[in-house]
């Protein structure tokens, strides 16, 4: 089996989730003796060396249709993993590619939770980007879109998704989902009536790492909790994990722990102005990094998003000993954390529920490494392995 990976742009683990786990299966499927390729829309850098076999860069045109089309005839290409190409032009020329080939299937993986397009830009971040960013015309947009009606907004976005799900499920051989539990969603949301349950897969993301942390190196965590992420308002929602550890550091219970906030985004500018308002002593922003040292380190994970796919982050935090604590705002959350056994959900939007539960955390060592003792061997069952076996069975 000869296996194609189409990306928005080339891989890079440490750019995103996406390009992180398109780096772990292809590196699997590798060993497992498959050929895997990459296809992308735009530049990365740097880019992974020597993941790909060989790869094709594309753009929008009729021409890249025929560029790709003769890609994969020369390299007897019959299976497509389509990394939520947006917007659906990428996908049209995927499909254009591959209109008169029936032995290659096309595989379509959704990485965000179906009906994330509902969550609204956040006014207070496009607005501090229009007045600090001047002639960014997408803030401008973006900003006038954050101000419309709740019930205009939700009008709007409703014909487009059901549009866009329409097309991905006429188009794909199967659509890939982050977890059995966005099937009906998806559904519900295409608006297609006799839906084949055939043509969907529910198979969460693999381990990001080789290796769990030790068991006996749990009690040696130090007093950090970490926010590990694009720094994205519309999604991360880091302004609401800022708003809570505002919370912690005025309650003055905790002046030897430390908000650590890994990553890099359009939202950086932002988040530095927020620490400085609230006047926050205790938060370090670290940059684009490799989160598996912070990971090491950290007692705790913080994930207040306003929507995710899978969540990497939060099996990570599992592999790492951290005790992950999140907003129940997507499905898949449940998948990874059982609430109170090897992590924490709280009720989405509960800012003061967080902080008690996250003070709590913080206070109770014994209970904290308990919880991440659980996390160590619950992750497990999202092993290369499993995952893997998962997608050998979907590719059939």
């Amino acid at each position: 089996m000869n296996i194609l990976f189409v990306n928005n742009s080339e891989v890079n683990p440490l750019n995103s989730g996406i390009q992180r786990i398109t780096y772990v299966l292809a590196q699997a499927f590798t060993t497992r003796g498959f050929l895997c390729y990459g296809a992308n829309f735009e530049k990365n850098t740097p880019a992974s060396k020597g993941l790909f076999v060989d790869i094709l860069k594309l753009d929008y045109s009729t021409e890249s249709s025929q560029k790709l089309c003769a890609f994969i005839q020369k390299h007897q290409i019959n299976r497509i993993i389509v990394q939520e190409c947006m917007p659906l032009i990428k996908l049209k020329v995927v499909k254009q590619a591959i209109s008169n080939k029936s032995d290659c299937k096309l595989y379509y993986c959704n990485h965000s939770a179906p009906g994330k397009e509902f969550v609204r830009p956040s006014i207070s971040s496009e607005f501090y980007r229009l007045l600090h960013r001047p002639g960014k015309i997408n803030s401008l947009f973006k900003t006038a879109v954050a101000l419309l009606p709740p019930a205009c907004y939700k009008a709007l976005v409703r014909s487009k998704v059901r549009k866009n799900y329409t097309y991905i499920y006429q188009h794909s051989d199967k659509i890939v989902l982050l977890s059995p539990r966005y099937i009906p969603i998806f559904q519900q949301l295409a608006n297609i009536s006799n839906i084949d349950l055939s043509h969907f897969a529910g198979i969460g993301n693999s381990l990001s790492f080789n290796e769990n942390l030790p068991t006996e190196e749990i009690t040696q965590k130090a007093k950090e909790v970490i926010l590990v992420g694009r720094l994205s308002e519309r999604a991360k929602r880091f302004s609401t994990a800022l708003r809570i550890w505002q919370h912690i550091e005025n309650s003055q219970q905790f002046p030897d722990w430390r908000l650590k906030i890994i990553g890099t985004g359009p939202d950086e500018m932002y988040y530095h102005h927020l620490a400085h308002k609230f006047k926050l002593k205790q938060v370090d922003f670290e940059g684009q990094q490799d989160p598996r040292p912070y990971y090491k380190r950290a007692a705790i994970c913080m994930l207040t998003s306003a929507y995710e796919g899978f969540g990497m982050v939060l099996t990570e935090a599992q592999q790492m000993g951290v005790v992950p604590i999140v907003f129940d705002t997507y499905a898949a959350a449940h998948d990874i954390i059982t609430h109170s056994h090897n992590g924490i959900i709280i009720p989405a939007g509960n800012n003061i529920a967080f902080t008690e539960q996250l003070s709590a955390l913080m206070k109770d060592t014994k209970t904290r490494e308990k919880m991440a003792i659980n996390a160590l061997a619950d992750c497990s069952k999202f092993s290369i392995e499993n995952i893997i076996r998962q997608w050998l069975s979907c590719l059939q």
